[in-house]
């Protein structure tokens, strides 16, 4: 979708530190939550004044590194649609940037192999993802679209942050003062002439794990539900075998210390990643954090990940095993109209990698929060209206309570399913990992 803008506003120029809305994280949550709002503004006709937004993404343009990410369902088409990038996504696969995902099988309660086919499914396929490429694809097409509402910075992180009145300013209004530092090397020249304290007016947190909002209010809690932990190794197949992998599924198996599963990925590459919890490694009888030990811990407790890689000669890419936070959080709370901020993506509600559903969960609650900043603060009202009450002066629900009220649902949804699917591995009952899970 193409912006289509009824006013003689200029691009930002460098040095200016005052925005409406200010994003902390361009990863997906982020950048989704940008182009929605862009879109929102861009279409509604309202009178408002022009906004402007802001973007701190602490990465540089990076594509040479590995990122552990996940498989992307066709559900998630009509979002990426939505998005303007679906189009992108899917020149992308067939460039085999990406890859095409045609199902998922499973080793989950028996030694038999389950799946279920995209055949079936309304939408069709879905996607193995280049994490890193797919949310450069994002960040992209927020910055060629809608480049003249959102400025995107990189390499930048938040040292500091607070709600409150806003320096050498008359307006008796709070506003949300952030403190960025540069945190790479950067050859960008309008980052660098960035301010070290810039202004918002809204803040929207799609940092993820680490919630940056949690810096300045103690009162916020990240309630965690498990301990899942996540050792991800990148393989590499030489077909010194003469045969090719062909698979475009993604396979979970099940063992008596948790789970591990693959899918492959561009470049004749494969990743295979064990879930455990934290507390547990120490148990373990490898050191799983060592690649050759990693490799005889799979090769013990699965069957069928093993012959994948012995059929299509499979080995590990590098000596480092990638290690990443994998259990279901929660913030205590998603919003708050009295201090102008949002919580989007894992920063908000984060799910255990089993419900496939990270991603395109994330999509869904960034267009959502984003309708929701929309709808509350910036379409035919101003913060200063809304913030001083829980309702409008018509008696209607506020949009962030119905943001709240989502979000609250789909965790509800997330827990019952995933609780399922737990349940449904009985062979190792007595197993520390698996008790905590059937007794949720």
């Amino acid at each position: 979708m193409n912006a289509h803008h009824n006013h003689q506003d200029q691009p930002f120029e460098p040095h200016e530190s005052s925005f409406d809305v200010i994003i902390i994280g361009g990863g997906i949550a982020g950048s989704s939550f940008a182009i929605t709002i862009s879109q929102l503004l861009s279409s509604s006709g309202s009178t408002t004044t022009f906004r402007k937004i802001l973007i701190i993404e602490e990465k540089p343009k990076n594509l040479g590194t590995f990122k552990v990410g996940e498989s992307l369902p066709g559900e998630a088409k009509p979002v990426l649609r939505s998005l303007g990038v679906l189009k992108t996504v899917d020149n992308d696969t067939i460039q085999e940037k990406h890859l095409f995902c045609y199902g998922n099988k499973s080793v989950w309660g028996s030694t038999n192999i389950n799946g279920t086919d995209s055949i079936f499914n309304p939408y069709g396929n879905g996607f193995h993802l280049d994490r890193l490429l797919f949310e450069e694809t994002l960040l992209k097409t927020t910055e060629l679209q809608y480049g003249q509402i959102v400025k995107v910075i990189r390499g930048f992180g938040v040292t500091g942050l607070c709600f409150d009145f806003k320096d050498d300013c008359a307006e008796n209004t709070k506003c949300w003062k952030i403190t960025i530092s540069k945190c790479s090397s950067l050859n960008d020249d309008s980052a660098r002439e960035m301010p070290k304290k810039i202004y918002g007016k809204i803040l929207v947190d799609a940092s993820g794990r680490r919630c940056c909002i949690r810096k300045c209010m103690p009162s916020l809690k990240r309630h965690s539900f498990d301990k899942l932990l996540a050792f991800a190794c990148l393989f590499e197949s030489a077909y010194h075998n003469g045969l090719k992998d062909n698979d475009h599924h993604t396979l979970v198996e099940s063992c008596c210390y948790g789970w591990f599963q693959t899918s492959r990925l561009p470049n004749n590459q494969r990743v295979i990643i064990f879930f455990t919890d934290d507390d547990l490694v120490k148990r373990l009888p490898r050191r799983i954090r060592a690649v050759d030990e990693f490799l005889d811990f799979l090769r013990e407790n699965t069957l069928n990940i093993d012959k994948i890689l012995k059929e299509f000669d499979y080995m590990p890419v590098g000596n480092r095993i990638m290690c990443t936070a994998a259990n279901s959080e929660v913030l205590s709370e998603f919003a708050s109209i009295e201090n102008h901020w949002i919580a989007v993506g894992d920063s908000a509600i984060s799910f255990d990698p089993l419900s496939s559903q990270g991603i395109l969960t994330t999509l869904y609650n960034s267009k959502l929060g984003a309708e929701a900043i929309f709808f509350q603060f910036l379409y035919n009202r101003s913060p200063k209206e809304s913030s001083n009450n829980n309702e409008n002066t018509n008696g209607n629900i506020q949009p962030f309570d119905i943001y709240k009220h989502q979000l609250t649902q789909v965790l509800t949804k997330y827990q019952k399913e995933k609780n399922y699917f737990y349940v449904k591995e009985q062979r190792w009952v007595k197993e520390v990992f698996w008790k905590r899970r059937h007794s949720e």
